[in-house]
């Protein structure tokens, strides 16, 4: 293959913005653009998951030239040393370091070095921006120290539907002006710790039903509900200055001439709506490519370079990323994809390793190609000052999302005197989206220590007010890949088909506390007492039961509008 040689090798490559570089930076980037392999440019732009490979396979990418990596799950201190060997490992061939992603939203299924943050929506109900700032802090000191320095947060999605199994919990809510506040304070405090955020799903998720993890998706707003919801949020996550945005597998036809293409293969939409109209000028990276919302729209040889000439800068994973590299070499070869579009993208991959300070400056001679880590040599007594801090932050955020949506017999609080005899009802074994278990829920243990006698419902068991003197149920649903719906399950609350039927809330005095889906209530309209509590995590727990007990208030206030969802409920759309 010929090298490809740009004309303006920083074409596109604005001065201003949220990659702009200092002069040093710049000739940097111009001589990698000037040097590289043509086969290396391509490996450059994508993103592998260091999942189910070797330590060998991974640094075989590296020596291929891999732009960036993923640590999937919530990363940890083993992370961080598989990382840690993949930096050393490309700094001695000469090369910056890595680009390490990961999804860092909180809640059970996305922390990071076991910080148990609430998520998004919990944040959302403190209505309180300073916490959302807090929150990027703490995604970004948490990431920092397992090796990442690109964090693929925050959702700046709305939870418009309901039904929409994926966005739910991972947004900050319904209301464009709320979601646009929390969105632009997350970047700013993440991005204000030096790492880059990544707002995502351009171009909004929340409308559609569908999870495009497994079907293509499609956000059907009319051009102006778009501009009026949408938009607003875009441009605050923009004008916030966040440095990449994630890209989905998500059409909107009334922006893009009434196609349904998703915007990962869309130009009108990544390129002419995104930077043309929204003047957005970071780094694109495509959704995954592995999900059915990309897989589903052709052949792999054919949408992986059209991903690519659409306007994504990056493409995120890879099942045989040689077969990819060579599917963009046909491409070009065809002349379905430009090298001056591989340039452009090359370059925005190469400054946000800049703005990174994943490039060393050169000094006294030494290599301009010499990188060093992001990471800093910290001393651990700083690092446990840092994981205190955060986990004050994540027990103060619980208490302020903590939602009482109804109270109408005056239930709580709880009293051990008077509802000594709890019985609770939650769902069996929980995993994520991955199928690893989660932790048991610690309702019972904690309610337990405040002198309360729990039962745990079983299906055999007989709901008598002359045995209890309360019915708690605790459900813990929160959003997330492949999840399907996040309705309620009274199956499986019940534990057989002939019991999910069956309704006590005449029977006992009751109380219904949701850790997540906060629409439950439209299974569930008979039950009088009713808590949004939106995360299951630990912290929440603790302050949940606080608060049953009249110690500490009630102050969230629900980012989505559940007496209305609840009541317009209706079929899927």
């Amino acid at each position: 293959m010929s090298r490809p040689q740009a004309a303006d090798p920083l074409a596109g490559l604005p001065a201003s913005g949220p990659l702009r570089l200092k002069p040093w930076q710049r000739a940097w980037v111009a001589q990698q653009l000037q040097t590289l392999a043509p086969r290396q440019r391509l490996w450059r732009l994508l993103v592998l998951a260091l999942a189910d490979g070797t330590p060998e396979r991974y640094q075989a990418w590296v020596e291929q030239g891999v732009g960036g990596v993923f640590v999937p799950g919530a990363p940890d201190a083993h992370s961080a040393r598989l990382v840690g060997q993949l930096q050393s490992q490309a700094r001695s061939l000469g090369r910056a370091d890595l680009l390490v992603a990961a999804d860092i939203e909180f809640g059970e299924h996305t922390g990071a070095d076991g910080l148990g943050f609430p998520n998004a929506m919990a944040v959302a109900a403190t209505a309180r921006v300073a916490w959302a700032r807090r929150m990027g802090q703490a995604a970004a000191r948490a990431a920092r120290r397992c090796g990442v320095n690109w964090v693929l947060s925050p959702v700046v999605d709305l939870d418009l539907n309901p039904h929409n199994p994926v966005v739910n919990t991972r947004s900050f809510g319904a209301d464009p002006a709320r979601v646009a506040a929390f969105s632009r304070a997350f970047v700013q405090g993440l991005q204000g710790e030096g790492l880059a955020a990544s707002a995502k799903h351009w171009p909004g998720d929340g409308v559609d039903w569908r999870d495009h993890h497994l079907e293509p998706s499609c956000n059907s707003l009319s051009r102006e509900a778009w501009l009026a919801r949408y938009a607003p949020v875009w441009r605050a996550a923009i004008d916030a200055g966040v440095r990449t945005v994630l890209c989905g597998h998500i059409g909107l036809p009334a922006l893009d001439g009434g196609l349904s293409r998703p915007a990962s293969l869309s130009p009108v939409l990544s390129t002419e709506w995104l930077r043309g109209e929204l003047g957005f000028e970071g780094l694109v990276l495509s959704d995954a490519t592995l999900m059915a919302g990309f897989s589903a729209c052709g052949p792999r040889w054919q949408t992986l370079p059209q991903a690519v000439a659409a306007g994504c800068d990056m493409l995120l994973f890879s099942g045989q990323p040689e077969l990819d590299v060579a599917y963009l070499e046909r491409a070009l070869a065809e002349g379905r994809l430009s090298w001056a579009r591989v340039n452009q993208a090359l370059a925005r991959v190469l400054a946000l390793q800049c703005v990174l300070g994943l490039v060393r400056r050169p000094r006294h001679g030494a290599s301009v190609l010499q990188a060093e880590t992001q990471q800093q040599v910290e001393h651990q007594a700083a690092h446990q000052a840092e994981r205190a801090q955060e986990q004050q932050w994540a027990r103060e955020c619980a208490a302020a999302a903590l939602t009482r949506v109804r109270d109408l017999d005056g239930l709580l609080p709880l009293q051990p005197q008077r509802h000594r005899r709890i019985l609770l009802v939650e769902e069996g074994e929980r995993h994520t989206p991955f199928g690893q278990p989660l932790p048991p829920l610690r309702m019972v243990e904690l309610l337990q220590a405040e002198g309360f006698a729990v039962t745990r419902y079983r299906p055999d068991t007989l709901v008598d007010p002359d045995l209890y003197d309360v019915l708690i149920y605790v459900l813990a649903r929160e959003a997330g890949m492949c999840r399907g719906s996040l309705r309620l399950d009274w199956k499986r609350l019940h534990g057989d088909t002939a019991r999910a039927m069956e309704r006590h809330w005449h029977t006992l005095p009751h109380l219904l506390i949701s850790f997540g889906n906060p629409y439950h209530l439209a299974d569930a309209s008979g039950c009088r007492c009713w808590i949004n509590a939106y995360s299951p995590v630990p912290a929440m727990q603790q302050a949940c039961v606080q608060a049953l007990l009249g110690r500490a208030p009630w102050p969230g206030r629900s980012p989505v509008e559940v007496g209305a969802a609840m009541a317009a409920w209706g079929p899927l759309r």
